[in-house]
């Protein structure tokens, strides 16, 4: 039944809690007010599973929802499941159908099945979830079994919308040329014992030696892009130490970021060159504008007014250097993707190299790391191979003499 209802617009907006937490929450563009059934199941059950920019980006997905809701059947959403009504299969394969057409490429009408996917995902979390009256509130007069085979039909009915996972363009390493057409476009030249000038760099002097430097940390250490933010000073290797600790810090009240960067791998220390150790002195040690500016953060790299760089900035200083230095595309990823290859040629022969390597790179599943080193698992298929076709026919050549 249609509610005869205009559809309101959404919005997610991200508040920062008294704790420092940042919680994304739907509201009505409007008045500002939450939509109530996902601001109970973002604050209730799902912000314990997720961080906050995967819960901002489900949040994403609940708009689409609530649109469709609105545009295409005309429904209060809301209500409808307050008041303890289903979706049928029928408007379910609408909801579909209308985020098959919203996520497509208007030009070629290419489809990522991978998008799609997580639409539907969160659709049936959701759905799945308010099935149960103690979640949404109100009441309902099914039996609990009733409810589980309602929980049931809905994993079947999405599970037949789904399409098959499509594997993303996989990210090349970058070469060796490439880092050094890089190094040559932002690094420093030495002038005398201590300062460092970046004659050829086309960063002002206040971004340059920052810029380099998570440049260099990102491709030494394989970090990626929110731990590099989240390096803190605490982080960094006191006396005779020389690991640097990567570590979560979820919700931090001193960062002061609105988004703020996720930091998804497993806390770890990861050792250290000293060039990149007396790097780091550097940039902590020299005065602005070329050095740090100190005092407003504990975060490593900060923006000339000593905050916290943005995700947004992190992109943008990366997105630069490869412009500057004709490395197109580069990404934080990418720099990601150059470290575990050539870690893993490294540790290929060890008994334990891929342990090692999970270790450094804050994996927690071997399908996780291999899909970073597809190159060097390559190189030693086509390695056996060869090893396998030289045994082949040295066995062949042994037989004719013998024969003969």
């Amino acid at each position: 039944m249609k509610d005869n209802l205009s559809p309101k617009e959404l919005t997610i907006v991200q508040l920062v809690l008294d704790s420092g937490e940042r919680l994304p929450c739907l509201v009505e563009t409007a008045t500002w007010l939450p939509v109530k059934l996902p601001t109970r199941w973002a604050v209730r059950h799902r912000r314990y599973q997720v961080q906050a920019s995967t819960l901002r980006s489900d949040l994403y997905s609940l708009k689409k929802l609530y649109e469709w809701a609105g545009l295409v059947v005309e429904l209060d959403l809301d209500q409808h499941l307050l008041n303890d009504k289903r979706l049928t299969a029928r408007q379910i394969e609408s909801y579909a159908t209308y985020i098959r057409e919203d996520i497509a490429d208007k030009s070629s009408g290419i489809l990522n099945p991978n998008t799609y996917n997580k639409h539907l995902f969160v659709c049936e979390a959701f759905l799945k979830w308010a099935v149960y009256p103690e979640n949404r509130g109100g009441q309902t007069e099914q039996t609990f079994t009733e409810l589980a085979q309602e929980r049931a039909w809905l994993t079947y009915l999405f599970r037949s919308l789904r399409m098959r996972h499509q594997n993303g363009q996989r990210i090349q390493p970058l070469t060796g040329e490439e880092i050094t057409s890089i190094r040559a476009a932002i690094g420093p030249q030495r002038s005398g014992a201590t300062e460092w000038q970046f004659c050829h760099s086309q960063f002002t002097t206040q971004t340059a030696l920052r810029n380099w430097l998570m440049f260099e940390t990102a491709l030494e250490l394989g970090l990626r892009r929110g731990e590099i933010l989240k390096l803190r000073l605490d982080s960094l290797p006191r006396g005779a130490e020389t690991g640097i600790k990567i570590q979560r810090y979820p919700d931090d009240p001193h960062d002061s970021r609105t988004v703020e960067p996720a930091v998804k791998t497993a806390e770890r220390v990861v050792p250290a060159s000293r060039n990149l150790l007396s790097a780091i002195r550097y940039y902590l040690a020299t005065p602005p504008p070329q050095g740090r500016p100190g005092g407003k953060t504990p975060y490593l790299f900060v923006t000339r007014n000593g905050r916290p760089l943005s995700t947004i900035m992190a992109d943008d200083i990366i997105q630069t250097i490869g412009k500057y230095s004709g490395v197109i595309p580069l990404s934080w990823h990418r720099l990601r993707h150059t470290w575990a290859e050539e870690m893993a040629a490294q540790l290929a022969e060890q008994p334990n190299g891929l342990d090692v390597l999970m270790y450094l790179g804050g994996w927690t599943a071997q399908t996780s790391v291999r899909r970073y080193i597809q190159n060097t698992i390559a190189q030693q298929a086509q390695a056996a191979m060869r090893h396998y076709h030289e045994t082949l026919y040295q066995m062949e050549t042994a037989e004719g003499g013998h024969r003969g």
